[in-house]
């Protein structure tokens, strides 16, 4: 689907710990991703990634077009989670494996490292911590993109709902791949740890 402009801020609020069942928003409340998912007594598990269309509206008092935000939301990407072959992530009009969408770098004390190329060209590699996952661009840099902050339950803290902190100047089209790559990598991550 096109990427016209939407607002993305610093921070992505996720509705649930889940984030293949939860609907992601920008600090202003905005609804810019929401992800669906099957039973998981379905023979097939699939999460749906959705991505809100914006509707160009003249203002009334301007002949420039204000972009709004309505309830209305396009397939952005499409995982069909499997246990003993391969994945497959429907993307971009393209459907391919995961072992054909990221190359693995072999595992550290801090986890697995799973690498795709964005559209871009920049090569991007998640980090799978034991808690969380962080995205990083794949150079000397290790430049931070992406962290992850699971939701924070009331007992000793504050509750907090979980969010994706984003870093630099991300264009939507990387803002989609990080969201669709994130999706798999946080579900992969618990289901290797037992937490699914």
């Amino acid at each position: 689907m096109s990427s016209s402009p939407i607002d993305i801020s610093n921070n992505l609020y996720l509705s649930s710990d889940e984030p293949w069942r939860a609907t992601f928003t920008t600090e202003h409340g905005l609804s810019l991703y929401k992800t669906e998912s099957s039973s998981l007594w379905s023979t097939k598990f699939h999460t749906k990634i959705l991505r809100a269309i914006p509707s160009f509206q003249a203002q009334e008092t301007s002949s420039t077009a204000d972009v709004s935000l309505k309830d209305s939301f396009g397939l952005l990407a499409d995982i069909e989670f499997h246990t003993f072959r391969s994945t497959i992530i429907r993307y971009d009009g393209k459907e391919r494996s995961v072992d054909d969408f990221f190359r693995r770098r072999p595992s550290n004390m801090w986890g697995r490292k799973y690498v795709f190329t964005g559209h871009n060209g920049v090569e991007y590699v998640w980090t799978m911590e034991e808690d969380k996952c962080k995205l990083f661009i794949a150079d000397s840099s290790n430049t931070l993109v992406t962290n992850y902050h699971r939701t924070r339950y009331g007992f000793m803290h504050e509750t907090r709902l979980g969010y994706l902190e984003l870093f630099g100047k991300l264009d939507n089209r990387t803002v989609d791949q990080i969201i669709v790559t994130f999706v798999y990598a946080e579900r992969y991550r618990r289901l290797e740890r037992g937490h699914v």
